[in-house]
């Protein structure tokens, strides 16, 4: 049996996030102190901004604050903060104020708060840009499920020995979580490792690759079984459903009667060849002989789809690629595959869009919003798409237009 249940993968990333960070909430929470500091007052900015001048520190931007429950704006806050980290030390010697307020939270940050929040900070932008990857709408992303997941995981691994300990400690944690998910070769669904075999810039050598390099023995060699299971069974459930009508029975008769002629059509050959006084090929005429008793073709012909697409050199890695165009021009050449890769990479790897899996907690309704009737939630959610993916540019003026012309329409008739 075959698990064929997806879970979204962004919304695992983001408790994989979760917790790590718990292993740094007090170093996030003397940062956010210390940005919140800042951003209380213009007075305080003022004051700020002299020290990343006397500091002669170059940034168009400055500190953030955040979202306590949004990883994300923590994520950009910390990332703002850190490049005036020499400012902050500053603010700190100078401002006495600051220095009092800090130490109800046991200081400021320390230098190995500014150094865990860095790698944490590498941690998160990987996280980041997964999620807003593989969160896309208007592209493929079945096809990075796999890269995505197992690069992330090349990330924890290399920091699970480093020599500092809360470091190390971040790493386990997410480690421990990403193995509930993704250490059980059983608990995958093995249609994202088709849909990479599908890229043809990877195919199965580089599936093969990951597998084996992420999984024990073992379950490497368990789960690539079992995607070459399922890719072959793929395969020849579309070529049955796409194959030709079953021949007749005077094709199927005259196919016999050719197979049981095979030794007089061989003789005939021989004959005919000795006649016309020319040198007889015998390794061919016996392999003619061979492919008629057997009906086995060995030319590139007998060849399946799949094979020929596996054997090809793979494609040139390219950032630009468009994966659907290369699959529009090889229709004729791949057709059985062309209809696979039609259904398999339009499976969405994450079923929300990516603000909404950066966000820690479940969204917080206010009581107007939590009065609206279904139908019109409804109707706010899909005007929201509508205006989202809307490539023209709206004219207030001309809605405005249209919008009174309804009016008068159903005015003159309800007067008739």
């Amino acid at each position: 049996m075959v698990n064929i249940d997806m879970r979204c993968v962004t919304h695992v990333l983001n408790l994989i996030v979760r917790e790590g960070m718990k292993e740094l909430d007090l170093s996030i929470m003397k940062i956010r102190a210390l940005v919140r500091y800042v951003r209380s007052s213009p007075a305080r900015l003022l004051k700020f901004k002299a020290c990343i001048k006397e500091e002669k520190l170059e940034s168009k931007s400055l500190v953030c604050l955040n979202v306590e429950t949004r990883w994300n704006s923590t994520f950009l806050m910390l990332e703002s903060a850190i490049k005036f980290k020499t400012a902050f030390a500053c603010l700190l010697m100078k401002d006495s104020t600051c220095y009092k307020e800090l130490r109800k939270i046991s200081g400021g940050p320390s230098e190995d708060d500014w150094k865990r929040v860095g790698t944490l900070l590498h941690f998160l932008n990987i996280f980041y840009d997964a999620t807003l990857r593989l969160s896309g709408s208007r592209y493929v992303t079945c096809n990075s499920y796999v890269h995505e997941i197992y690069g992330t995981n090349f990330m924890i691994n290399s920091n699970l020995e480093d020599e500092d300990e809360g470091i190390k400690n971040m790493a386990r944690q997410m480690k421990v979580k990403y193995e509930k998910y993704y250490g059980n070769v059983e608990n995958i669904n093995v249609l994202v490792f088709v849909a990479v075999i599908l890229d043809p810039r990877h195919k199965m050598t580089n599936v093969e690759w990951m597998v084996k390099d992420n999984y024990e023995p073992n379950k490497a060699i368990l789960l690539i079984s079992k995607i070459k299971l399922v890719l072959k069974g793929l395969f020849d459930f579309y070529a049955s459903s796409m194959s030709q009508p079953k021949r007749t029975q005077a094709s199927t008769s005259t196919s016999t009667s050719t197979s049981t002629s095979a030794t007089s059509t061989f003789t005939q050959d021989v004959y005919r060849i000795r006649g016309e006084r020319e040198n007889v090929d015998i390794e061919e005429l016996m392999t003619s002989k061979f492919q008629r008793d057997t009906g086995c073709m060995e030319t590139s012909e007998s060849k399946s789809e799949l094979e020929k697409y596996l054997q090809e050199d793979k494609e040139a890695k390219n950032p630009n690629f468009d994966i659907l165009t290369w699959w529009k021009d090889q229709q004729k050449r791949y057709p059985i595959l062309h209809k696979i890769d039609k259904d398999v990479l339009a499976i969405p790897v994450s079923i929300f869009a990516s603000e909404s899996n950066l966000s820690m907690w479940g969204r917080v309704l206010d009581d107007f919003r939590t009065s609206l009737t279904p139908k019109m939630v409804e109707a706010l959610v899909c005007t929201n798409d509508w205006l989202r993916t809307s490539h023209t540019l709206l004219v207030i003026e001309e809605n405005l237009l249209q919008l009174e012309e309804m009016e008068e329409g159903m005015k003159d008739l309800t007067l008739e």
